[in-house]
């Protein structure tokens, strides 16, 4: 097994055509084939099944996608940043949507200008991408607020959050302190996609109460939430930190959960067979030693009872 056969083998995966890895590594169809038949051999497992006339990655395939990306990326990264013409370093972060709005930008400012001579490439989405993309190498270290279901990520507390429902100063809701759950289930919702670690925690929450949503919209930011709440009356879901400046400001009224079952940790994770690099290093070291304020006060707040 070579670096050759998981050059090859990653151009079949991505592009699920032998042809088309043929044609990027300018052999022949046949010579691909034979590469892959190799590495299943090697392997001991399926790669690849031909479906309909149509090639579809196995899980076994996938798991090795994975590995093999983090060692032609290894390789690489070696190579370049080996080359004598070559001083800079690079570090591609990701953030769930919320963290790459309230925690990020000041993260990943403060950790340029300490270190100048490194390139960041900073990436938000919801949890389940940014989970998915530190399992094909394509992220380095990342930031997110939802849960981490793979054993193969490393996970550690990096500060804590909670949930909140949110709603207009001019909603019915927005002047009761104590709001019952069947009250709250007649409203209609806005939610963020799934794979958000915000809408999880909050549907979860539902689902143990059996309980069903209205939902009206389905957004993938905080700011098409924040829209509907205020030109549709829906009733938002979001990080209480995002709502710091509209509470301050009396634009929306929070409600929090009464025993606190919406809470929550934001995390700092990366693969458990990452190399380490001392940048790395280095960006992990600078996000635990965030001063970061506690949460709001939820006394202020609505209480949703269930």
């Amino acid at each position: 097994m070579t670096l050759h056969h998981l050059r090859i083998f990653i151009s079949v995966a991505e592009s699920g055509k032998m042809s088309a890895a043929a044609h990027a590594h300018h052999l022949s169809q046949p010579t691909v084939s034979q590469i892959i038949r190799e590495l299943e051999e090697y392997y001991s497992v399926k790669l690849f099944e031909r479906l309909s006339k149509k090639l579809h990655i196995t899980e076994e395939g996938k798991r090795l996608l994975g590995y093999a990306k983090e060692v032609v990326n290894a390789y690489e990264n070696l190579e370049y940043n080996m080359s004598p013409a070559v001083r800079r370093d690079t570090l591609r972060i990701g953030s769930s949507v919320t963290v790459g709005m309230c925690v990020m930008p000041g993260l990943v400012r403060n950790f340029s200008a300490a270190r100048p001579d490194t390139d960041i490439y900073s990436y938000v989405n919801n949890t389940q991408t940014i989970e998915e993309m530190l399992l094909r190498s394509e992220l380095d270290v990342a930031v997110v607020e939802g849960k981490i279901r793979n054993p193969d990520i490393v996970c550690s507390h990096l500060m804590d959050d909670y949930v909140t429902l949110f709603c207009a100063t001019e909603h019915r809701l927005a002047v009761k302190k104590y709001i019952s759950l069947d009250e709250l289930c007649r409203e209609s919702f806005v939610v963020r996609e799934h794979g958000s670690g915000t809408r999880e925690i909050f549907e979860n929450f539902i689902t143990e109460q059996k309980r069903k949503l209205r939902i009206k919209w389905e957004v993938a930011c905080f700011d098409s939430t924040l829209r509907a709440v205020r030109e549709e009356g829906c009733i938002g879901v979001a990080s209480v930190r995002l709502l710091i400046p509209h509470l301050d400001a009396g634009n929306i009224r929070a409600i929090c959960c009464a025993g606190g079952e919406w809470d929550r940790t934001f995390s700092l994770v990366h693969h458990k067979n990452k190399y380490m690099t001392e940048t790395m290093t280095a960006f992990i070291e600078a996000a635990h030693t965030i001063k970061d304020a506690p949460p709001p006060d939820r006394t202020k707040m609505g209480r949703l009872i269930a």
